[in-house]
């Protein structure tokens, strides 16, 4: 019997169609109705040499392994954050537990430490991920009503004021429109303007145009027709006038509409409309520079809440490094740096996770009250900007 030759590399541009048939057999798509090249456009397609971002294992010269690891930025209260999104983590079922998928992990993270990125993310179970040191981390609102809601509420004959076009490739100059708005977020994923419909359309949504008096009025993005996940105006308090006018002029028999934390506009607005409200959790990430990830999200936490005045010191066993780390807050002035005072708390870099981004944590519960006021922080990523 031959001897099976088992490589761990880098992809490259010569096994895009090879590479394409094996995730789409791995992840049940045929090839036809549904493929990479429909579900994450801004990533298969051929131009964007998604191979060159993935690691692949070969037996005998054949993929049966591999790992997407795609580079971006996030602009925070004007912070620029690096961070690699993993994706398309696949194994063929005849190659399982042989210890592919963890190989390719590891080479992927280590990398990303060798490149000094801040953070990554990714989708999927918690537990399968956390020994690469990913956690789940912030939180996100979701809100949900229906036409019974809008007729109940003095919000109703605002239909007649609102258009929902979808959005296609051709309109240019709304694409245009979206993409200047998003960019003036506080929190905005730094995306090529020249991608953005790719973009958008990452895991085949439905995106409309939101016209008030055939203005411009802003967006939203529908998946599966019933949840909008991204959604930004123009005027933030016309969000209950253009939800009533959306569940109305759209038929819909009911809309969830999730925000992150920090869309405090809205969702405060929401809640008089809404038929109920409720928590969830966010994706999976790992935070390699802690001092500056807390500080652009506590400074953004700061704009849509009252933290209470406090100082501690965090020693993190990190996944990139050891970092001792001061928080100060006061009078909403947020300072964090590096330090040698003795620390408050000691915590692995799972347990910093936890403590600084989870939505629940028991140690958190038992510390120090204004902690509770500081965390967690709200790191989010939006469905478009996944991977």
């Amino acid at each position: 019997m031959n001897e099976l030759k088992v490589e761990h590399l880098k992809g490259n541009d010569s096994m895009q169609e090879e590479f394409i048939d094996f995730v789409n057999y791995v992840f049940h798509m045929n090839g036809k109705d549904n493929d990479f090249y429909r579900v994450l456009p801004k990533l298969y397609k051929k131009e964007y040499h998604p191979c060159e971002s993935n690691y692949v294992t070969l037996e005998n010269g054949r993929i049966v392994a591999a790992v997407g690891s795609f580079p971006g930025q996030l602009s925070v209260c004007g912070t620029n954050l690096s961070y690699y999104g993993i994706g398309n983590v696949a194994v063929n079922p005849y190659s399982r537990s042989k210890g592919y998928m963890k190989k390719l992990m590891n080479m992927a993270v280590e990398d990303m430490l060798k490149e000094d990125v801040d953070f990554t993310l990714l989708t999927g179970r918690r537990n399968r991920y956390s020994y690469f040191s990913y956690e789940i981390a912030g939180r996100k609102y979701s809100l949900w009503l229906d036409e019974s809601n809008v007729k109940h509420s003095k919000y109703g004959d605002a239909a007649l004021d609102y258009e929902f076009i979808k959005v296609t490739e051709q309109d240019s100059d709304i694409l245009s429109k979206i993409a200047e708005l998003q960019e003036k977020q506080t929190l905005h994923y730094i995306r090529n303007r020249e991608k953005t419909f790719d973009i958008l359309m990452t895991w085949q949504p439905v995106v409309y145009a939101v016209l008030e008096k055939k203005e411009f009025a802003g967006y939203l993005v529908m998946y599966d027709n019933s949840t909008v996940k991204e959604f930004l105006l123009v005027h933030p308090e016309k969000i209950r006038e253009t939800v009533a006018a959306f569940v109305v002029k759209e038929k819909k028999e009911g809309v969830n509409f999730e925000f992150p934390e920090f869309q405090r506009t809205y969702i405060d607005a929401m809640t008089e409309l809404a038929e109920n409200v409720s928590i969830q959790v966010g994706e999976n990430f790992s935070v390699f520079h802690y001092q500056k990830v807390v500080e652009a999200f506590l400074q953004m936490k700061a704009m849509t809440d009252s933290l209470m005045d406090g100082e501690v010191t965090l020693l993190i066993h990190g996944k990139r490094a050891e970092e001792r780390i001061h928080i100060s807050v006061k009078n909403q002035e947020i300072s964090v740096t590096a330090t040698d005072l003795p620390a408050d708390y000691v915590l692995t870099h799972a347990e910093a996770m936890e403590f600084i981004f989870h939505s629940y944590c028991p140690k958190r519960n038992h510390a120090t009250q204004f902690l509770s006021t500081w965390f967690p922080l709200s790191i989010y990523i939006y469905p478009a900007d996944l991977v």
